[in-house]
């Protein structure tokens, strides 16, 4: 199964409707807003399907593709709802399909990165998760 297949799986089994056309964002606005960064397929294929859903903007925050941030070598693309985590993709992994997140702490004044125990598809569909239901998916 495809990364961008399971993502529409994922949905539908989450919140019991399917994603809707709209829900996603065509490759030539993705490339647009990218110009020549490089991103992992998978943080690609889930904007091509999901990236203009509600839920990304419910609670914590997916960032617009031209609104990401490289910072100590890792790309932020989302930020938690009270600013004070963001979640990235280490740059020297963004050859890599579907790589690790890392969290950031900001702690006088630079970030303090520790790896997620998922990767980045994962990540984003067990944070939906928590969101909707409060529960810690394993």
């Amino acid at each position: 199964m495809s990364i961008t297949d399971w993502y529409i799986a994922q949905f539908r089994d989450t919140l019991g409707e399917p994603l809707r056309a709209s829900d996603g964002i065509p490759d030539s606005e993705n490339d647009d807003q990218l110009g020549s960064r490089r991103i992992p397929t998978a943080l690609r294929d889930y904007y091509r399907v999901a990236g203009n859903h509600w839920l990304n903007t419910n609670h914590n925050h997916l960032r617009p593709l031209s609104a990401l941030e490289t910072v100590d070598g890792y790309t932020i693309f989302m930020d938690e709802n009270q600013v004070i985590v963001q979640w990235a993709l280490r740059n020297s992994d963004r050859e890599q399909d579907d790589p690790i997140v890392y969290q950031g702490q900001l702690t006088n004044s630079t970030h303090e990165w520790h790896p997620e125990r998922y990767s980045f598809s994962r990540f984003i569909i067990a944070m939906w998760r928590w969101t909707l239901t409060g529960e810690d998916p394993e």
